[in-house]
């Protein structure tokens, strides 16, 4: 009993630390990612998105591998890398997925393969397990894997493992769900409550007691209009207000839902994508709530004391808006080309785009394929993840 307390406290203490990155990237590199590598047992790790690089708003931390292996690895092999050959031909880039090594190459393949030989024995990189955080499906957040190494002599990673990482999974997304959410166009994170005034959504701070202590604009404007959403006065919370639904039902869940998320609940936390989609009274478009922990250092500061969750409200009557300068300055595309990008976003087909902008199509269909090559995608679906990881939106 004494062990399982043990792991209980190292765990609880482990996903607290977790939600310190959500308002402070850089916690990653210097203090959660060795506390979760130490939890894992694994002498290097790295967290990424996979199709962002930093400049363009993604994120790349690393704790115990070396930068020249990393700038090797990206400059030479990643276009070889065996193990990601591997989880993309068996389409195991799925949220919430943890993936083992040895269930994507053997250890004979890793050991003979040019990569292991030039680059990955490097930092003594002779096991993975990789956790898939955002999937490729991801429309809200950019796709994100976090992924361990052990050395060749090291012991193996087992389901014991597994289990372990697929309890801190969730934490991660709620986390880095956050810190994305919290991304401005500029690509840094917004710290202050004037700051959150210019997010795309509506942004709710609750108190230690779930009690609404911030609302940004937005979020004070959907509750305003009352159209599913609204606020309750308590008597018991010294006149605060609590975020509540028309319908009793969906509040139950409401409140289950903040109560878990203050909690932090090791074992049954959901994962950030798990949202909670209320209805407009009026039968227009739904409301989506997303909740997360925050850090106890957070660095919003309440008048009522220390913020201690967050809720995102997403409203689906929103359009997406993609500003062409920012495409222009990020990507180097031509105005013409970013023009394209934005339609062809709206659009079913190069034909489509050729029609709405009056353009031939052998036209449109070249500067497509501009567009993809400037971008570094090679799909649709990657052309339409990286473009909404870039929109905001207007009502």
């Amino acid at each position: 009993m004494d062990s399982q307390n043990f792991e209980l406290a190292e765990l609880s203490n482990l996903i607290g630390l977790i939600y310190e990155g959500a308002t402070d990237p850089s916690r990653w590199t210097k203090d959660i990612l060795p506390a979760v590598a130490n939890y894992i047992q694994a002498h290097g790790c790295f967290l990424f998105t996979a199709l962002h690089t930093p400049q363009d708003g993604g994120y790349f931390f690393l704790h115990g591998i070396r930068q020249e292996v990393v700038d090797l690895y990206m400059s030479k092999y990643i276009s070889s890398d065996v193990w990601t050959i591997s989880a993309v031909k068996k389409n195991l880039f799925l949220e919430g997925n943890v993936v083992l090594g040895e269930e994507l190459v053997t250890k004979d393949q890793l050991l003979e393969s040019v990569i292991y030989k030039e680059c990955l024995s490097l930092n003594d990189m002779a096991q993975l397990m990789t956790s898939v955080i955002f999937g490729m499906d991801s429309t809200s957040t950019m796709p994100s894997a976090c992924s361990f190494f052990r050395g060749l002599s090291d012991p193996t990673f087992s389901e014991k493992d597994r289990s372990r990482m697929q309890l801190v999974l969730p934490h991660l997304s709620r986390s880095l769900g956050v810190m994305q959410r919290l991304r401005t166009a500029e690509l840094t994170v917004a710290t202050s409550l004037a700051v959150l005034d210019r997010l795309h959504s509506g942004v709710l701070l609750l108190n230690a007691s779930g009690a609404v202590a911030f609302a940004n604009t937005k979020a004070q404007r959907i509750l305003d209009e009352a159209d599913g959403l609204g606020l309750r006065k308590s008597s018991n919370a010294h006149g605060l207000n609590f975020i509540v639904a028309d319908n009793n039902q969906l509040t139950k869940v409401i409140n289950e839902a903040v109560s878990a998320t203050l909690e932090r609940d090791p074992y049954s936390t959901p994962h950030f994508s798990k949202s909670i989609v209320v209805p407009r009274t009026s039968g227009g478009a739904n409301y989506t709530l997303q909740l997360s922990s925050l850090g106890e250092q957070n660095e919003f500061i309440a008048a009522t004391g220390e913020f201690a969750a967050i809720i995102f409200i997403n409203d689906g009557a929103q359009d997406v808006v993609i500003d062409p300068v920012l495409l222009q300055s990020a990507y180097g595309l031509t105005p013409a080309e970013a023009k394209v990008a934005i339609t062809l976003l709206k659009s079913e087909s190069a034909l489509e785009v050729a029609k709405t902008l009056g353009t031939s199509p052998n036209t449109v269909n070249t500067q497509i394929k501009h567009v993809y090559a400037k971008l570094g995608v090679d799909t649709r679906a990657r052309f339409v993840k990286l473009m909404l990881a870039m929109a905001t939106h207007k009502t």
